[in-house]
């Protein structure tokens, strides 16, 4: 007979490759090699989504950046420490979201895989994790620099090369404010720790050990009532005030009256008090970042929640929309859906429904969030419901158009929007309101936005006859006003549905010298729109009143 072949095992499930004369056998099926080898075949890879491209892990307290990249929370706190940015990450301050549907999924996929849930690696690990991630060059002067603030800690002088590295490196448990932001002077070089502490007790204000402990400590829901009362006045005094009282501990205290029931007589102060808060810009990103949107969203979902209460919480949701960096976390957080309930519904106070008008508006400047109104059941017609109503008052149509323009700048929003009739509830309104330009201009915004490559738009202008009502504003407008040029531009666009000697715009909207007659629609007319009415609209509406 021939050379013996090596033998092959033939197991179920499982087909292995024919070995080469050369090859060694395989190892017994019951033997350790071949048991480790069926353990590490049959190991399941984690899905490339639950894993933290910087700690290269599967991440144990997952939260949202702004732009939507998710990391490992330890690993975000590392990057600002050692003053580096991730892709994704704008600045150090940028607002953090959990990610708690991420969180279940990597629970459930560690539980059918049979791995265990991990825990959050320590601030070593993900400090060397982001050191790994950083250029090499970079990694190794942190490195250096740290380890020369390591042996200089005990010293009481710091060198001008420790300083700098100690404004950049720290950790965030240990950054000082600057002077705008709590009232402190800057820390100069030099400085002992001891120092920085008593500087910035010295900064505390006296008002919030009062605060904090009427409301963690008081028996009586009256002694409560006045401290949250207190608290309201006292943001009314100074733009110092304000920024000194926002502080952590005060938040949670908000926090805590806003969320316990017992607490509710005192919810209105509270509000209040946070709509103050949101005066100051540098409040803002630090209400977020210290929860307290979620008690807001409560105030507007509760219906035992007084309407003053209901007022304020959407005048704070306002103020905080108005800093861009927030507008994707209130969203995340659920505050579209009762700020569309309060807009949209008659059965609430006016000004009430012009904060909320005036939050979604600023809300749907993000895309994420033009995506949520167009998804949110009824959203689309609730809002052209009220733009088009007669018996509404002009703000609140006002509002709703405006909102109905951000969300037409997404393609998921035109295609909602035209499922709700919006093209001849708007056709409507500019061929019936004539007497109101404002109500025009953002009409015409919203046909504008509609209109940008959507065939089926054209069919559904021609069917509701946009064409004259378009046609009245490019005429009746001077030239150089943007509602004259997105009319014009919104025309061409229907022109170019029909056939070539077909001419929707008339003789007297021919292009004549210097005009722009480009066929195609472009989005600069509506973006300085937009730019225009974004700033007339927060310095109009802006939430500079104090409570």
């Amino acid at each position: 007979m021939g050379a013996g072949r090596p033998r092959r095992w033939k197991l179920p499930f499982h087909r292995s490759a024919p070995s080469s004369p050369s090859s060694p056998p395989d190892p017994e099926p019951h033997s350790p090699a071949r048991s480790a080898v069926v353990v590490v075949a049959e190991e399941e890879a984690p899905p490339a989504e639950f894993v933290c491209s910087i700690l290269g892990a599967l991440m144990a307290d997952p939260v949202i950046l702004p732009s939507g990249q998710t990391y490992e929370r330890a690993c975000l706190q590392a990057c600002a420490e050692l003053a580096f940015l991730p892709p994704g990450m704008g600045s150090a301050s940028d607002a953090v979201i959990p990610n708690a549907a991420l969180k279940a999924a990597i629970g459930t996929w560690c539980a059918r895989s049979g791995r265990v849930v991990p825990a959050p690696p320590s601030a070593d690990a993900a400090r060397e994790a982001v050191l790994r991630a950083m250029p090499a060059d970079a990694a190794k002067s942190v490195r250096t620099r740290r380890a020369a603030l390591a042996s200089s800690s005990n010293s009481s002088y710091s060198s001008p090369a420790s300083a700098a590295s100690t404004s950049s490196y720290t950790s965030s448990s240990e950054i000082i404010p600057a002077e705008d932001e709590v009232g402190v002077k800057p820390v100069k070089e030099g400085t002992n720790k001891d120092a920085v502490r008593e500087q910035v007790e010295m900064a505390v204000d006296p008002l919030e050990d009062v605060v904090v402990a009427k409301v963690m400590d008081a028996e009586e829901e009256e002694e409560v009532v006045l401290a949250v009362a207190g608290l309201r006045e006292a943001t009314r005094e100074s733009a110092e005030r304000r920024r000194a009282l926002c502080t952590p501990r005060m938040l949670g205290a908000l926090r805590r009256v806003l969320l316990i029931p017992r607490h509710a007589s005192a919810r209105v102060d509270a509000t209040a008090a946070l709509v103050n808060l949101t005066l100051e810009p540098a409040n803002k990103v630090r209400i977020v970042r210290a929860g307290a949107v979620p008690p807001l969203v409560e105030v507007l979902r509760s219906s035992t929640s007084p309407p003053e209460a209901r007022e304020h919480a959407a005048g704070a949701l306002f103020g905080l929309a108005l800093n861009e960096d927030n507008r994707a976390a209130i969203g995340v957080l659920g505050a579209v859906p009762p700020l569309l309930d309060l807009l949209t519904s008659p059965a609430h106070a006016a000004p009430a429904r012009r904060d909320a008008g005036m939050a979604l508006y600023h809300l749907s400047l993000a895309a994420v969030n033009q995506s949520k109104i167009a998804r949110f059941p009824g959203a689309p017609k609730a809002l052209l419901a009220v733009a088009s109503s007669a018996a509404e008052r002009m703000p609140i149509r006002r509002l709703a158009l405006m909102v109905v323009c951000n969300v037409a700048a997404c393609t998921e929003g035109r295609a909602a929007l035209m499922d709700a009739g919006a093209v001849a509830a708007v056709t409507a309104i500019l061929s019936h309101d004539t007497r109101s330009a404002e109500l025009d201009e953002w009409c015409v915004a919203a046909m504008y936005a509609m209109s940008r490559g959507s065939l089926r738009f054209r069919g559904l202008a021609r069917a509701a006859g946009a064409d004259a009502a378009l046609r009245r504003v490019a005429e009746e407008c001077a030239p150089g006003i943007v509602r004259r040029d997105m009319a014009r531009k919104t025309l061409r666009a229907m022109r170019n549905e029909a056939d070539d000697a077909a001419d929707l715009t008339g003789s007297s909207l021919e292009c004549g010298d210097g005009d722009d007659c480009a066929g195609s629609i472009v989005s600069d007319g509506l973006m300085s729109f937009r730019r225009r009415q974004r700033e007339l609209g927060s310095s109009s509406c802006g939430n500079t009143a104090e409570f």
